[in-house]
């Protein structure tokens, strides 16, 4: 997966996205790897940091611009972009730090106001090293850091998993005694860094969090994720940063991949679709009894164990019904379940796929629809579909024996503009069917499927 994709940058010549990455642990190769990629997309690209660059680092790019803060050089600018769609901006002053030799960043103001400029110049995107961390590979951010841009809007904190298990010291983590602060540790304990030290640390206010402008997106990059071991840790973490609604990616922007990001990660939802009337049933499907609960419960349930954060349920011809059997149950409003009402209901299936979208948090990056009569849906195959999003599949269904079946379903926020163009008595199978060989098929049996649909069904 290509690092600018799954990041869901958002191009735009009228306003450039501008993306700050802080921490450690790759945030020069995020730099850099990103500026490649969007460049070879077309998109012209501005790189450049708020801190120092070391000065070998500023071979990497193929144009660089000196600038002196307050006074932009647009034409030398736009010649660098003309030439090569990106430009990488460095100060002129020259810091000797011992042996390295570094260059001067920008301040964050004169970033601004470069964004005004961005229209006229055609920039896309700025990307921005906006905090220091001395080649190591966590730290938690000094006062006076990260130095962000007003105009900031996605925030990356990055953190290399080769911190995990280290002491916290200076010689193995930047700002040990920050560290240890924000995560309640004394300075005399000896103690090496967990990955649930390491998630606090990036969910922290004042860690990876710090100074995040207000309408900013969040993604985190978990770096160095070139062992299986570094791989595990680094999903692991990545998950509980979803359940604190947060997106991250597994990354090893380090090697010479055309695939850096390993895995991605985000908060996932289920929309249950329970709006229907049961004409052919007889009576509300919904509220059938299967061992002992409505199916409209046994769903619910379902969806919440296969590790969704969000659950939405669509109501309609039983609103009052449906929702006082997920209150008798203490699952709405409660535990991340929220009910929607749909009143076109009978105007289709369409209407209750729109209904559902409507009710998801900004946060969710995939969205599983559910059918309410599919009582022996197991919650494995939930995270079956999830896996097979997280390795990069925009839509993920079962198949039996080789045939795809059209719910659940799960599909990317990227093709939730499709879904709400849909009108009439159809869903998500529309989607499947046009873009066949982007779906990952996740084998099932059958019975696992089997529909409510009639009386003679139950039996």
């Amino acid at each position: 997966m290509l690092l600018s994709a799954v990041m869901r940058l958002r191009p735009d010549p009228a306003r450039p996205e501008v993306v700050a990455l802080v921490g450690g642990g790759g945030k020069s190769s995020a730099l850099f790897r990103l500026a490649a990629e969007l460049s070879s997309q077309g998109v012209r690209v501005v790189a450049t940091t708020t801190t120092r660059i070391a000065v070998e680092q500023i071979a990497r790019a193929p144009a660089f611009v000196p600038v002196t803060d307050g006074d932009l050089p647009l034409s030398a600018i736009a010649q660098a972009l003309d030439a090569h769609g990106q430009a990488l901006l460095i100060g002129r002053e020259t810091i000797e730090q011992g042996a390295v030799r570094k260059k001067a960043g920008i301040a964050p103001q004169t970033l601004d106001v470069l964004v005004e400029y961005g229209c006229s110049l055609g920039i896309g995107v700025i990307l921005v090293e906006a905090d220091g961390s001395k080649m190591l590979p966590a730290k938690a951010p000094a006062a006076h850091e990260p130095a962000l841009p007003a105009s900031t809007t996605l925030l990356t904190p990055v953190l290399g998993l080769d911190a995990i298990g280290r002491p916290i010291d200076a010689r193995r983590l930047h700002r040990p005694e920050r560290i240890r602060r924000l995560l309640g540790l004394s300075d005399r304990e000896t103690h090496r860094l967990t990955p649930a030290d390491a998630s606090r640390l990036l969910l922290h206010p004042d860690g990876g969090m710090k100074d995040c402008p207000p309408g900013a997106r969040l993604i985190y990059l978990l770096n160095k994720a070139d062992t299986q071991p570094r791989r595990a840790v680094g999903r692991g973490m990545a998950d509980h940063l979803a359940s604190h609604g947060r997106s991250a990616l597994v990354t090893t922007l380090q090697q010479d991949t055309d695939a850096p990001v390993q895995s991605r990660h985000g908060p996932m939802a289920g929309i249950v679709l329970a709006a229907g009337e049961s004409a052919r049933m007889g009576r509300p499907k919904q509220l059938i009894d299967m061992e002992g609960e409505p199916l409209i419960v046994r769903a619910v349930r379902t969806a919440l164990a296969g590790g969704l954060q969000q659950v939405v349920v669509v109501t309609g011809a039983y609103r009052t019904q449906v929702e006082a059997a997920l209150d008798a149950a203490g699952l709405a409003p409660a535990a991340g379940v929220i009910c929607v009402h749909n009143p076109r209901w009978s105007g289709g299936q369409a209407t209750s796929v729109h209904a559902g979208l409507g009710g998801l948090s900004a946060a969710v990056e995939a969205a599983i629809f559910m059918p309410v009569d599919q009582p022996f849906a197991p919650a494995l195959l939930l995270r079956q579909l999830v896996r097979a999003w997280q390795t990069g599949a925009p839509m993920a269904a079962p198949s039996v024996t080789g045939s795809l079946r059209g719910a659940p379903a799960l599909f990317d926020r990227s093709l939730w503009p499709e879904l709400l163009a849909m009108k009439g008595d159809v869903g998500g199978r529309v989607l499947l069917r046009r873009y066949d060989a982007e779906v990952a098929g996740i084998p099932v049996a059958g019975e696992l499927l089997r529909d409510w649909d009639r009386p003679e069904d139950m039996v």
